[in-house]
């Protein structure tokens, strides 16, 4: 073993945890509820709303609250997405203003709109930051930067008709009925 000085010890013990709970993260379920499937069409009288959730640089390994119009609908994983038939009039899809989804991903803002029978709505994720700046740390005798801000998000709508193809984010996608 190389030699290592002491006051090296606590770091090299921290890159091991971090290394062990990123494998752990990394390492889900295999889940029996998902397929691969192109989004169904709406049923009569109804639309289809797919919310998906791809994978980004920003996307957290935590499954996401969706609430529609104010109803638990279910926690969404990365990589996967869901379908929900609503009658036509408006709605809301969105995360509850929770400590733990503010954490995952940034200030929920739903999504407010009108659906139409017979047509299909396709949801992604959006975020964007504000107040942008750096607060700086000193740790001994070295000034660490860090930039902070307010994150936010919410979903952005896109529709198609029923015999459209689903937009490109969402083939990548896994579906998973909502519960």
């Amino acid at each position: 073993m190389a030699n290592i000085a002491w006051n090296q010890f606590p770091r090299l013990c921290m890159v091991g945890l971090a290394s062990a709970l990123l494998s752990a993260c990394l390492s889900a379920p295999e889940q029996t509820t998902a397929t691969s499937a192109t989004p169904a069409p709406p049923k009569a009288g109804h639309a289809s709303v797919n919310i998906g959730r791809p994978f980004g640089f920003n996307t957290s390994v935590f499954a996401l609250p969706i609430e529609v119009d104010g109803k638990r609908l279910m926690s969404l994983p990365p990589g996967q997405y869901t379908t929900v038939d609503l009658p036509p009039g408006p709605h809301s899809v969105g995360s509850p203003n929770e400590y733990w989804t503010r954490v995952i991903s940034g200030v929920p803002h739903p999504a407010e709109f009108t659906v139409e029978a017979g047509k299909s709505y396709y949801l992604l994720p959006k975020s964007w930051g504000e107040d942008a700046g750096y607060r700086y740390t000193m740790v001994g005798a070295s000034v660490v930067p860090e930039k902070n801000g307010i994150n936010h998000s919410t979903f952005s709508v896109q529709v198609a008709a029923v015999n459209d193809a689903p937009p490109a984010e969402f083939r990548k996608l896994t579906y998973t009925k909502a519960q």
